[in-house]
């Protein structure tokens, strides 16, 4: 750049001064303006000083002692001890919290181990009924013809018994008529002994006479034909024991196979009355009844509808059932509070739909199982109604709950309705 164009820059930047803030050459001289500039960058350079100072406290402050990240504090919580902070003191509130109401207990009611079309509806949503009360009846015609057939195979089965019970008294008496005939055989056997025991030694000595001459040939033969007619008595009689020994045998397999026909037709009973009492728990199952004392929650069939637990497309459930005189508050915790609370801690409850309500309530268990998706842990308080308060008349189901957990035991309160 030439000299003659330097000094027509410097002339434009001096047509650009104000004579009240850089002076002019007829009052301080050329150098009077020189001192602004540095006033400037002094004022910056102490502005930035003081925006780095600010931001040194605030992270400090925020920053944990191990140089950790800061934990998140939830909207309207108070700040959470560290392990080196001061204990909570008695009465102080540890942590207020979000959930819900749920019942404690809640049974979703069906038909058990039947299926059909349901012909009569006696409840609604709201209703609170009794354990017993009837909810619906289902079409039983199967049910009750299947019962009907099942108390015909029970008679006719009872009707076998008395048939194997009147064989098995016939073969008893067989048995004591052959046994009869056997101790008759028996005495033959004995009276045939004799007899040929007499006629044995009559016929000796008749021989002896024969031989002495002191008898007739004539006689002689008859104490001969007298002893084989005893020894053909005697192998009678042995053979008339031998039969009825075997009569006596087979007499008594016939009451032997008497008595299992009998035992076989009994059992046969015992099985057609439990295929009868299972068919008559079906068919009253055909009519379903509430199975706990409660309020109905929800309705998910109507009459003409059809019901079968076993199958796919079709309703599984008849309605929800809840007692709501038992109700408990879920709410998540986050795990880097979790060593805060414990299971007996006395809990204020408000709910959102009337914050001037206050019920007690007891933190009773923390859940054993974290949720990783949400980085927390689930813990459920009991919420006691006061006395005189109609379950279910405020508080409901699913109803949002601020909870706030006291650093306290819980004390049972006679104006509290028990938990049984």
């Amino acid at each position: 750049m030439t000299p003659t164009e330097n000094g027509e820059l410097v002339n434009r930047v001096q047509q650009l001064r104000l004579d009240g803030q850089l002076g002019t050459e007829t009052g301080s001289g050329r150098g009077g303006g020189s001192w602004l500039p540095w006033l400037l960058c002094a004022l910056l350079s102490l502005s930035w000083v003081g925006v780095g100072v600010r931001f040194y406290r605030q992270t400090g402050a925020s920053r944990p002692a191990d140089g950790g990240e800061p934990a998140a504090k939830a909207p309207g919580a108070s700040a959470a001890p560290t392990a080196a902070g001061p204990a909570a003191a008695p009465g102080e509130v540890l942590l207020p919290l979000k959930g819900n109401v749920i019942p404690f207990l809640q049974i979703a009611v069906s038909p058990r181990d039947v299926a059909g079309e349901i012909t009569k509806i006696t409840f609604f949503e709201g209703q609170r009924v009794k354990q017993g009360d009837t909810l619906a009846t289902l079409l039983n015609s199967q049910y009750e013809n299947r019962f009907k057939t099942e108390v015909a195979s029970v008679r006719s089965a009872e009707a076998q018994v008395a048939k194997a019970e009147a064989g098995e008294v016939t073969a008893t008496v067989r048995v004591a008529k052959s046994k009869s005939a056997l101790a008759a055989a028996t005495a033959r056997v004995t009276r045939a002994l004799a007899v040929q025991d007499r006629s044995t030694k009559d016929f000796e000595q008749a021989r002896q006479q024969r031989v002495a001459g002191g008898i007739s040939a004539q006689e002689y033969q008859k104490f001969d034909a007298d002893k084989q007619v005893a020894d053909a008595d005697t192998v009678a009689a042995h053979a008339d024991v031998e039969a009825a020994t075997r009569e006596v045998e087979a007499t008594e397999a016939e009451r032997t196979t008497s008595k299992a026909h009998t035992r076989a037709a009994r059992a046969e009973v015992s099985a057609a009355e439990a295929r009868r009492d299972e068919a008559k728990r079906l068919l009253d199952n055909c009519t379903i009844v509430a199975p706990i004392s409660g309020t109905v929650l929800t309705k998910k069939a109507d009459r003409g509808s059809l019901v079968s637990p076993a199958a796919f497309n079709v309703s599984a459930s008849l309605c929800e059932i809840a007692d709501l005189a038992k109700l408990e508050v879920e709410l998540d915790v986050p795990e880097r509070q979790i060593t805060r609370v414990r299971p007996g801690l006395e809990c204020q409850l408000v709910a959102d739909a009337d914050p001037t309500r206050t019920y007690r309530g007891e933190l009773h268990r923390v859940m054993p199982i974290a949720d990783d998706s949400k980085n927390v842990i689930k813990v459920r308080i009991r919420v006691y109604l006061p006395r005189g308060e109609e379950p279910g008349s405020f508080l409901k189901p699913r109803m949002a709950v601020t909870a706030m957990v006291i650093n306290r035991a819980f004390a049972p309160s006679p104006n509290d309705q028990p938990w049984e």
